[in-house]
């Protein structure tokens, strides 16, 4: 009983499956929120010493734009060509099985460059147990799945072909906040001026929530042909 409240422990809720991006948008609010009480960004804290900080702080960002632009193109092309969400019913919980999920993390690392220590801690550790929890449960559904199948009537009509359109227009409106961080730090790494990132940052913030409002996805969601 013990252990079988502990697995259920490490998997994910019925609300964090229905509500991923506001558990997303809760994890980076509170990494932030470190900027209350640290000034400087994990990367400056670490090579503000140095010989050539600017230099070296560039060059950190750059990577760190790269991982972001690797983690918007995976969810974004994962959305677009939406498949199962694991291709084993065994209980191996392999990230690699979940592609959006791997592009999640690659984004939570580069973005939390931009984050203090404290900040860049909670981003990328909170969103590693998220998605741990939600692989788990995903996981483990499959295989209780496959263990007990349901019945299957027999088809009324002709099997329909399995190839679906990719659907780029709503995966780049789910995926725009992403995208416009990738610009945020494409600016930053150019100027390294604080005030920037942090402009375009709430302004991507912004646009991915309105892009993402109930009334305009429901909208945009009836559109197939993208």
């Amino acid at each position: 009983m013990t252990q079988h409240k502990q697995l259920s422990v490490l998997k994910a809720t019925g609300f964090e499956y229905r509500h991923q991006t506001l558990v997303h948008q809760l994890i980076v609010g509170a990494a932030f929120l470190a900027y209350l009480f640290d000034r400087d960004d994990v990367v400056w804290r670490f090579v503000k010493d140095s010989a050539t900080p600017h230099r070296l702080e560039r060059w950190v960002f750059i990577i760190a734009a790269l991982l972001i632009a690797v983690g918007a193109g995976i969810c974004t092309r994962a959305r677009a060509y939406p498949g199962p969400n694991s291709n084993t019913g065994r209980e191996t919980y392999r990230i690699i099985d979940h592609p959006r999920y791997v592009g999640e993390i690659c984004y939570a690392i580069g973005f939390g460059s931009l984050a203090p220590l404290a900040g860049f801690l909670v981003l990328v550790g909170g969103e590693v147990l998220r998605v741990f929890r939600l692989v788990r449960g995903i996981d483990d559904r499959a295989q209780t799945s496959q263990q007990h199948p349901l019945p299957v009537p027999p088809p009324l009509t002709p099997p329909v072909s399995e190839h679906v359109s990719p659907r780029w227009k709503t995966a780049f409106r789910q995926e725009a906040a992403k995208w416009g961080i990738l610009v945020t730090m494409t600016v930053f790494v150019i100027t390294l001026e604080d005030r920037h990132a942090e402009v375009l940052a709430v302004a991507s913030f912004l646009i991915g929530m309105l892009l993402n409002a109930p009334i305009l996805s429901h909208s945009t969601g009836r559109d197939r042909s993208s």
